[in-house]
Formats: structure tokens, sequence, C-alpha cells
């Protein structure tokens, strides 16, 4: 807990893990809704909905994964001096 609290570990993973599937359940949610309401574009929402949830996030877990990668050329290149 002291790791979390002193930000020395993260919980963005994990929380974007979280919210990913929440994300997916909506869109899956709102394709559902779309189809008992007699909508044609449920068929778009079904496709597209994770799709486009999934590319979101793969963003924001190559930016965290960007910076762990910087941390560890800087630990490396202190080690070095």
């Amino acid at each position: 807990m002291k790791e979390y609290l002193l930000f020395n570990r993260f919980i963005t993973p994990i929380a974007l893990q979280f919210l990913f599937w929440s994300g997916v359940a909506g869109s899956l949610y709102g394709s559902w809704w779309l189809f008992a309401h007699d909508n044609w574009a449920w068929i778009m929402a079904l496709l597209f909905g994770p799709l486009v949830t999934r590319l979101i996030f793969e963003s924001l877990i190559l930016r965290y994964k960007t910076y762990l990668c910087l941390v560890e050329i800087k630990e490396k290149l202190s080690d070095d001096r």
C-alpha cells in the first residue's frame, strides 16, 4: 500500500483494464438497446463500438508503456555514471 501512496507503483494498468472492459460492456449494451428499439444502427455499434474502445485504450496503454521505458532508460543511464 505504501508503494501506491508514494507513487512508486501506479494503478493505471489496473484502472485501464477495468475501464476497457466497462467500455466494451457499455458498447454491447448500447448495441442491444438500439436493437431492442428497432434502430438499424445496432449493427454498426456492435461492430465498431468494441473496436473503437480497443483503439482508444491501446493508445493510452502505449503512453504508459512509453513512460515505463523512459524510466528504465533513465535508471540505466544513472547506473553508468
